[in-house]
């Protein structure tokens, strides 16, 4: 199939898509949601996919609730703008040794029912992660801690924290939202909403299937109290509907929300009513294999796969150039970035050979599964369907809602499926995403890709403390996987955001966070 023709179908189905926005934008518009975004006081956030859970012992992979956890629930580090480690509840954090560390904790610093936060609190939250109480679900979490030896409060405001090994990239750990001591062990799971446990800017008001509302924590201690009264995440999980939503006024900021046609359309012909911000993203976009399937364990195969997809004309046309052509995991700008690792080329030639060398039954039919909540990955799934048949596969394209698609994935029943990684911020990250013992639930292995080799190198990674040497060996770990192609990296997306002019404040997280609300006014 020709890039010509393919483009020509993605601009048929863009058109297509806004004109069902418009539709949608005609038939539900109202004066009552004009007036509530213009109310000082209210500020409209647009999600596209749902918030699994908004308690930290058991949050798990989806981005939504991981963005928004620390706006809530204040932890002992986060991240800057840039993805830099910085302190919160944590005063001091000095090392001890290469697998050990006392912390000191901030004084005073309060939970929404006025008790002031102390080591122990922080205690009991990891530790229910780490050993939860009979009956308490395993927590997502639990793998990042799986070699602490001791997380123990030595005074109300000291911690101290012992590994089995060193692990290089632990105190990334440290962002899990503190719980009262007695909340921990006492409320159920996801039970723990306008109890007082809060302790960030914002405190739970509301929560449903299509909103959760924030408002303002009166108590909150930690710094200057935000600006806004009152946020309201909206879930709407289709993109058209999303657009219409936003032109017509109902939402304030779309953060990586909004198809990349609709970001072309509003530079060309809305930058009167709103501001566009870009920046570099911790993302990647990528296509994986089931190991479990007997044709995707072949080499060839994915071999095969990768050299059938024209990933510069889906970047250039399905995403209007919002993003870099990814040959791993890290993008350029990161420091683990090994650019010795070549791009795939588009090459049907011999993408048809190496099919042909396979010595598979042909034509070889499956699914590539993709969620439904962004517009613009179900369009690149098509496209790359489409390459795929050109050299002699037969896919098709399988949208599903956002937590059947997840769940589908983790428990092994996807075969091949597009989907992207953020917000990661070290190299560890490979060991939990191609590690053989980071099977789901433990990690985020879901195709069971196993090499001992890897394995060995990714443990390796974890455990070295000097940067230099870090790099050697995740260098060698890449080029071994990019070897193996559990993965095709399709390409690093932007950070984009929608944010309506009378918006002032907000600013790009590199891994997705909604810290800046807290700084957010509305004119």
């Amino acid at each position: 199939m020709t890039v010509h023709f393919i483009t020509k179908r993605i601009a048929i189905s863009a058109i297509s898509a806004g004109i069902v926005a418009y539709i949608i934008y005609l038939s539900t518009g109202s004066r009552s949601s004009l007036n509530e975004r213009n109310n000082k006081d209210i500020l409209t956030i647009a999600l596209d996919s749902k918030i699994s859970s908004g308690d930290p012992r058991i949050i798990g992979g989806d981005a939504n609730s991981l963005y928004i956890e620390n706006i809530r629930f204040l932890p002992l580090v986060s991240f800057d703008e840039q993805g830099s480690l910085i302190n919160v509840l944590a005063n001091e954090i000095k090392p001890i040794s290469n697998k050990a560390w006392n912390i000191s904790l901030k004084k005073g610093i309060k939970f929404n029912n006025g008790k002031v936060i102390n080591a122990y609190d922080v205690e009991a939250t990891y530790n229910q992660i780490i050993n939860p109480q009979k009956g308490f679900p395993p927590s997502p979490r639990k793998a990042a801690f799986s070699n602490v030896s001791s997380f123990k409060a030595l005074s109300e405001n000291q911690l101290h924290i012992e590994l089995s090994a060193p692990d290089a990239s632990f105190l990334n750990n440290l962002i899990v939202g503190t719980l009262p001591k007695d909340a921990v062990y006492s409320a159920a799971p996801n039970e723990i909403n306008n109890k007082g446990y809060e302790s960030g800017p914002y405190i739970l008001k509301s929560a449903d299937s299509s909103d959760w509302i924030l408002v303002r924590n009166e108590q909150y201690n930690y710094s200057d109290k935000p600006k806004m009264k009152e946020l309201d995440f909206k879930i709407i999980s289709d993109s058209g509907t999303r657009y219409a939503a936003l032109v017509r006024g109902d939402i304030d900021i779309a953060q990586n929300a909004i198809d990349p046609d609709k970001v072309s359309l509003i530079q060309k012909s809305k930058t009167d009513t709103f501001h566009i911000l870009s920046a570099p993203k911790l993302s990647t976009t990528y296509l994986a294999f089931n190991f479990r399937d007997p044709i995707f364990s072949n080499l060839k195969v994915r071999q095969a796969i990768a050299y059938a997809i024209d990933r510069k004309s889906l970047l250039q046309f399905r995403l209007q150039g919002q993003g870099v052509l990814a040959s791993s995991m890290f993008p350029p700008s990161n420091y683990y970035f090994d650019s010795a690792i070549p791009e795939i080329p588009f090459n049907p030639q011999r993408a048809k050979s190496l099919l042909k060398e396979a010595n598979l039954q042909e034509p070889i039919s499956f699914s590539i599964k993709v969620s439904n909540s962004n517009k613009a990955t179900v369009e690149v799934a098509k496209a790359i369907a489409a390459n795929l048949k050109d050299v002699g596969f037969s896919p098709t394209v399988e949208m599903l809602e956002n937590s059947v698609f997840s769940d589908q994935v983790k428990r092994g029943v996807a075969k091949v499926w597009i989907s992207p990684w953020v917000g990661f911020k070290d190299p560890d990250h490979l060991r939990f995403v191609f590690a053989s013992n980071m099977t789901p639930p433990n990690g985020g292995n879901r195709g069971a890709f196993a090499n001992t080799q890897i394995d060995e190198l990714l443990q390796e990674g974890k455990e070295e403390i000097n940067p230099e040497k870090r790099k050697l060996i995740y260098d060698q770990a890449q080029k071994l996987l990019g070897g193996e192609l559990p993965y095709v990296y399709l390409w690093h997306s932007l950070n984009v955001a929608i944010v309506s002019k009378n918006i002032e404040g907000f600013k790009l997280y590199a891994d997705g966070r909604y810290w800046s609300l807290v700084n957010v006014t509305k004119k």
